[in-house]
């Protein structure tokens, strides 16, 4: 039977369905590229987080090592993090049977760096004990 005349036939999408299923898609991208975008700078973030506590631990365990626990403060660079070394006697006890001296200090590591424009930090502390000869 013929179609009644007036009436067409369609098959496919008309072309306003086309632009709006596109701009779908395009809005979709868009959101997933960005959400890949802040992924990345958050991984970037935490892979330099964790090499300046490894950075800060080397150095903390390299001043814990050291025989003498006097006060004192000093600086230097590793790679790009710079650091600061302070040294402060927390207390102190004296063992008059053994002339010994037991000195109780609080290490400090502070590293600073520079991450996208703006200065990063981070701090580590211990407290070591360490026994000297008295006079």
């Amino acid at each position: 039977m013929a179609a009644a005349s007036g009436q067409r036939k369609t098959a496919g999408f008309s072309l306003l369905e086309v632009l709006v299923a596109t701009a779908l898609m395009g809005l979709v991208l868009v959101v997933l590229l960005e959400v890949l975008t802040m992924a990345l700078r958050s991984q970037e973030a935490a892979w330099r987080r964790t090499q300046a506590v490894l950075v800060a631990e080397k150095i903390l365990g390299e001043n814990s090592q050291i025989n003498t626990l006097k006060a004192g403060t000093y600086q230097g660079r590793e790679g790009r993090y710079e650091y600061l070394v302070r040294i402060s006697p927390q207390s102190e006890w004296s063992n008059s049977l053994s002339r010994r001296r037991i000195l109780c200090s609080m290490i400090q590591v502070t590293l600073t760096w520079q991450e996208r424009g703006s200065k990063k930090t981070l701090e580590l502390q211990t407290l070591r004990t360490g026994s000297e000869k008295g006079a």
